[in-house]
């Protein structure tokens, strides 16, 4: 018994881990992106090519970690990317 909860355990926390982390590659016009992350251990990295595109991100939590790539060409919006954490 004491077997099987040990194992619960571990695999809730790998699972809460993967959970917590996001990747995204956009490619394309007019898109929007917005991630919501909330808890310890999580990451974002995200990378936008194309025009019009617009990005609000948020993580709330201890360990946090981000990336923003951003490529446009000739409608670059002047302030569509929101990154906010707590």
């Amino acid at each position: 018994m004491k077997t099987l909860f040990a194992l619960l355990l571990m695999t809730t926390a790998a699972f809460s881990q993967t959970v917590n982390n996001a990747t995204v590659n956009l490619q394309g016009a007019n898109q929007n992106v917005s991630i919501t992350q909330f808890g310890a251990g999580h990451s974002a990295t995200v990378t936008l090519s194309g025009d019009g595109i617009t990005a609000l991100i948020s993580q709330t939590g201890n360990f946090q970690s981000f990336s923003l790539s951003v490529s446009c060409g000739s409608n670059c919006p002047s302030s569509p990317y929101v990154v906010n954490q707590y």
